[in-house]
């Protein structure tokens, strides 16, 4: 992979031509080129590693982000689950693991809008009373969609 980054070097005229450096990122669009900063202009080195450790943070956080939806996928494929099916599909896989953890993290690990919907299909079409569809409906959290 080629150097995304660049240090980028400018002369500050009003402040009586003292260095400042910012960091840029390469953009190529159409066959053209560019670099866009993507800190502030920084006259001291402290304060250019302070601009780099935000944007160290917030990758990592990206980073965090991505191992957790590649592992939510991971387990849904484990169980079988494919993000299109619908509902009534989903909620005999679910019901069917005996181990009550797994089932509160499996379903907890769908996206929200197809939790609502297997939420929905639960509390309107199931016998909350017994069995699983009995856990989901006393674990169910309605404002955040998950099981607690």
């Amino acid at each position: 992979m080629e150097d995304l980054f660049e240090l980028m070097i400018a002369k500050n005229k009003e402040k009586g031509e003292s260095m400042e450096a910012c960091v840029g990122v390469r953009v190529k669009l159409a066959g053209h080129e560019t670099i866009c900063p993507i800190t502030k202009r920084c006259a001291a080195y402290e304060t250019l590693e302070l601009e780099l450790g935000s944007i160290r943070k917030n990758l990592e956080s990206l980073l965090n982000r991505a191992r957790e939806l590649f592992e939510r996928s991971e387990k849904q494929a484990d169980l079988g689950l494919d993000p299109n099916m619908p509902p009534e599909e989903i909620w005999p896989l679910l019901s069917g693991l005996t181990d009550e953890k797994a089932f509160v993290e499996a379903f907890n690990s769908l996206e929200e809008e197809k939790r609502r919907e297997v939420a929905e299909h639960v509390l309107t079409r199931c016998n909350i009373f017994s069995g699983k569809a009995a856990v989901f409906s006393a674990r169910y959290d309605e404002k955040t969609a998950r099981m607690t």
